[in-house]
């Protein structure tokens, strides 16, 4: 039974705090079927960075993004799955699907 009021004060409690926005929801669409009424909305937008330039390393050819300390012994590989091209040593065993990037 605790459990079950626990849950119930929760849900009331979300609920509560969703009703605005779901009332003003309602009201904007409501505004824009109507031709009499205007509606102005403001937002604030951040200014823009200035753009960094993208840090590359020149690894036997290949360009890498990032910043690598590299040797005889780097090669460049790609290893999916989100990851992308990194720099590892060639002595490092790949995950499966991985493999060397040649130029």
């Amino acid at each position: 039974m605790n459990l079950f009021k626990t849950r119930l004060c929760t849900l009331t409690l979300l609920s509560a705090f969703l009703l605005p926005a779901a009332a003003s929801a309602a009201a904007s669409t409501d505004s824009t079927t109507s031709t009499t009424t205007t509606t102005t909305s403001t937002s604030t937008v951040a200014a823009p960075q200035a753009a960094s330039p993208i840090v590359q390393t020149d690894v036997n050819g290949v360009l890498v993004p990032g910043l690598y300390l590299i040797n005889s012994d780097s090669r460049v590989a790609f290893i999916p799955g989100g990851v992308g091209l990194v720099v590892v040593n060639k002595g490092t065993a790949l995950p499966l699907g991985a493999y060397y990037v040649n130029k």
